[in-house]
C-alpha cells in the first residue's frame, strides 16, 4: 500500500500516528459474529507497513497545525 501526501508535516503525521497505533498494543476481539474487527486488524497491518510518499501536486489533507 502507498500514501501519498502533500508535505513532509504530513508525512511526519502519518508515521506518528503508526507508531502511537503500534504502541498501543491493540489486541482485537476477534470472532465470526464481528467482521469489522477482522477489517480493522487488516487496516492497522497496512497503515504500519505502507510507503509514504511526498507529492507538493498532491492535495493537503486540511488538518490545521501542519
Amino acid at each position: 500500500m502507498r500514501i501519498v501526501v502533500n508535505s513532509a508535516k504530513e508525512k511526519q503525521l502519518l508515521l506518528q500516528l503508526s507508531d502511537f497505533m503500534l504502541k498501543q498494543n491493540i489486541d482485537f476481539y476477534l470472532e465470526f459474529e464481528d467482521p469489522l474487527s477482522f477489517q480493522l486488524e487488516e487496516i492497522l497491518s497496512e497503515l504500519c507497513a505502507c510507503d509514504i510518499e511526498v507529492d507538493k501536486k498532491e492535495p493537503s489533507t486540511g488538518i490545521e497545525g501542519l
